[in-house]
């Protein structure tokens, strides 16, 4: 019998996109959107996919809306994920986070970041990138439940130290490229970063 608790991916698409000027999900990148490419990627690893977005891009996923009680941006999101699991879906304990704007996320990024079943925050030989992450939905509630909600929106490299987040290393930076500004998209189209 299996008792492995699901493996679960949340793709962040719910940001502004203001360097991009435009919904990064919905950028065709070779052809495809950004979103696409990484449901494609990680369809047969993750047992359930969720948005954590304000609509479904036509993939049919649930979707994860931000809750206004929380704090705005990134830390936001992940405090509106893992509290909507905890109580919509218990048997999902964590989740693993993937920016809709990294083409390029490893493919064993489920599997490394989920094995020990704590806080993992994945880094390549010089940082870490936070955005790249697992995060166990009790750890993530118990800090929210802490959080001053008239604070500045803390920063996902605080929610990562405040978890206690292991790294987790990729030795190839490259796994980890945004597509924040049109340069970025250029760049990719050109075969300028690893993957392309």
């Amino acid at each position: 019998m299996n008792t492995r608790p699901p493996a679960c991916l949340v793709i962040l698409s719910g940001g502004q996109s203001n360097r991009m000027g435009k919904d990064k999900a919905i950028i065709k990148l070779g052809g495809h959107r950004l979103i696409d490419i990484l449901i494609d990627r990680f369809a047969g690893k993750a047992d359930r996919l969720f948005l954590s977005a304000c609509q479904d891009y036509g993939t049919g996923l649930d979707t994860i809306s931000d809750d206004p009680a929380f704090p705005d941006g990134p830390v936001g999101g992940i405090f509106s994920v893992a509290a909507a699991l905890q109580k919509a879906r218990p048997a999902i304990s964590g989740f693993v986070t993937v920016p809709v704007d990294a083409p390029y996320a490893p493919a064993d990024l489920i599997e490394r970041l989920s094995a020990s079943g704590a806080c993992a925050v994945a880094r390549d030989q010089q940082r870490i990138h936070p955005t790249f992450a697992y995060w166990r939905c009790d750890v993530v509630d118990s800090i929210r439940a802490t959080l001053d909600q008239g604070d500045k929106a803390p920063s996902l490299r605080w929610l990562a130290e405040k978890t206690g987040a292991k790294a987790v290393t990729w030795s190839d930076a490259n796994l980890f490229m945004n597509i924040n500004r049109p340069q970025d998209l250029l760049d990719a189209q050109q075969g300028k970063t690893a993957g392309a």
